[in-house]
């Protein structure tokens, strides 16, 4: 009677283990740590937040202001006056016109800080109006850039060269490249925004991020961290708001960003974490003090678990793959009584029971492919073999001898490669030879009744080895099935294609007695597995030899052409020579 030996299993050691290492230590350590972390940086976060939501709001509000301003301008009476009939006004009231208007820009300029300058356009005088002054010259082809540029933009704000405008034409069709009538230009004043973002945040800084352009303004302070900001704003789209931690120079900052969806831009404001986490220093001995001695008894730990765990498991990992690259002969035992020696039995029996199975499959697989291939090579068509001598007759009686002489040669060696039961298995090169020799007996039948094309194979077919008699039966599919009812311009097209490693062999003809339930039956027979003991002839004769060779990624597929008759489709993996 075999004694049961008590085992000590894999899960209490790991269990007991991790208890000794990690929770006496780290449970005390983080808890401390993270209450008055959290607490500090929650609190920080959310006041950063509020900040950055009560300046972009206030800096949207104004830019709205301007804009709902700028949009009350373009409807002013001067405005429109200059816009559309200025050349047909007298000089006088043109010059008052003008003057009227550069008091009223000077009012809307002064209507709020954020303007530096207004500028009115207007093209049919080739005049543009600013507050007091006026100026002769507008850059037409500079106003059009710029429009194209607010065509493709979500924002209305527009970044050109290094300014931040607000513009209108008028009328401004976005179907119409046509030039406007007037364009009334504002320009904001960076100045006066980095000014404001200065007064953001008070230790830390800011950035106004705009996306259309990916330009940014920036506070004084921020200059250490531009990059990494600017990579953390336009990395992605803010939806509304969010906060991040970014670590630059060994220092961690705390980021509070918010986007403005009308005017595509970012407001992203930091704070370095050690300034607000300054009453936290106390609490830094005691977790160093637990750090290290967490370490230490880590350092144990590791090799423990090295010994009892690493080490069979390295053990298993190199049993895999001794199996991996064919060596059914490894076995593996294990000293332990635990998990791993049942792990170890299994897989000494499943490699046995592999091997076991891996050499039926391989000589059923054998025997079902030499069966099948003396089935197919046993299927010589009478009809076709009647129609050869009667060929033959013909070209005798008419004394045709040269064309005797050839199809006799094609014949000989059509029936030749037929009958041959040596190696199931040859150059693609020499089962293309047999494929030509039934087309030219098939040619010398039919005529030009039957058009054949047949693009060359460009892979070296001695280094690729295929099953004997796929390609003969596909050509004789078409002939039977597609071509012989045609009275005249009947086509078999065959060509190749290599992609991904893979040779593609088509046949497609322009047969019309295909009909679309005849299509779904093949189709369905060669998606069927061979056990359920359909026929195998012809194109499912050669999918199965196929996949029996190269595996289920070889076979047929069949599917209706463009020229409306049957496509099959032959798939080969390559070997890596022919690669």
């Amino acid at each position: 009677m075999q004694v049961q030996r008590k085992r000590f299993t894999i899960y209490p050691k790991l269990l007991i283990g991790f208890l000794i290492a990690i929770l006496p230590v780290y449970m005390i350590g983080i808890f401390l740590n993270h209450q008055v972390a959290n607490s500090l940086r929650d609190h920080i976060l959310q006041s950063m937040q509020t900040n950055v939501n009560f300046y972009l709001t206030s800096l949207t509000n104004e830019v709205r202001k301007i804009d709902k301003l700028k949009q009350s301008l373009i409807v002013d009476e001067d405005v429109m006056t200059l816009g559309t009939v200025a050349p047909a006004l007298s000089e006088n009231e043109l010059r008052e016109s003008i003057l009227r208007l550069e008091r009223k820009l000077t009012l809307f300029k002064d209507s709020s800080a954020y303007i530096k300058d207004v500028t009115f356009h207007i093209p049919s005088i080739d005049k543009r109006i600013k507050p007091a002054n006026y100026t002769e010259g507008v850059p037409m082809d500079q106003l059009l850039q710029m429009r194209a540029q607010m065509r493709h933009q979500l924002s209305p704000l527009l970044w050109w060269d290094n300014k931040i405008l607000l513009n209108s034409y008028f009328p401004d069709n976005p179907l119409s490249d046509r030039p406007p009538v007037f364009v009334v230009e504002i320009e904001l004043d960076k100045e006066m925004i980095i000014q404001n973002l200065n007064n953001v945040v008070d230790q830390g800084g800011a950035m106004l991020y705009f996306h259309d352009s990916k330009n940014a303004l920036l506070s004084k302070h921020i200059q250490s961290l531009t990059q990494d900001l600017h990579l953390l704003v336009s990395s992605e789209r803010v939806d509304s708001s969010r906060n991040e931690i970014l670590e630059h120079g060994g220092q961690r900052y705390l980021v509070s960003l918010q986007k403005s969806q009308e005017f595509e831009m970012t407001l992203a404001i930091y704070t370095p974490e050690a300034v607000i986490m300054s009453d936290f220093d106390r609490f830094n001995m005691l977790f160093w003090v637990l750090f290290v001695l967490s370490v230490i008894v880590i350092v144990w730990f590791s090799y423990w678990i090295f010994k009892a765990i690493r080490n069979p498991l390295r053990r298993m990992v190199s049993a895999f793959r001794r199996v991996e690259q064919g060596d059914l002969s490894i076995r593996t035992s294990q000293g332990s009584n635990d998990e791993f020696r049942d792990l170890s039995d299994q897989f000494n029996n499943m490699v046995t029971q592999l091997q076991s199975l891996i050499q039926e499959v391989y000589e059923q697989q054998i025997r079902s492919q030499q069966s099948e291939l003396k089935q197919l090579q046993s299927q010589i068509n009478p009809h076709f073999l009647y129609n050869s001598f009667f060929i033959l007759h013909q070209l005798i009686e008419f004394e045709d001898i040269d064309k005797a002489k050839k199809f006799v040669s094609y014949l000989g060696h059509y029936f030749q490669f037929i009958t041959r039961d040596a190696n199931s298995e040859l150059p693609l090169s020499q089962e293309v030879k047999h494929a030509e020799a039934y087309i030219n007996i098939q040619t010398m039948r039919f005529g030009d009744r039957i058009k054949v094309e047949f693009d060359p194979i460009e892979v070296p077919g001695e280094h690729l080895f295929v099953p004997r008699l796929i390609l003969q039966p596909m050509i004789e599919n078409a002939y039977t099935h597609g071509l012989e009812s045609k009275p005249s311009n009947a086509l078999l097209r065959i060509t190749n294609q290599v992609e991904d490693g893979m040779l593609h062999i088509r046949f497609e003809d322009n047969g019309s007695l295909l009909s679309a339930e005849e299509l779904t039956q093949l189709q369905d027979k060669l998606a069927m597995d061979k056990s359920l003991g359909i026929e195998t002839t012809g194109i499912i004769n050669v999918h199965r030899r196929l996949q029996i060779k190269f595996g289920s990624d070889a076979g047929l597929t069949v599917y209706r052409n463009d020229m409306g008759g049957l496509g099959v489709n032959m798939t080969i993996p390559l070997t890596r020579e022919v690669e």
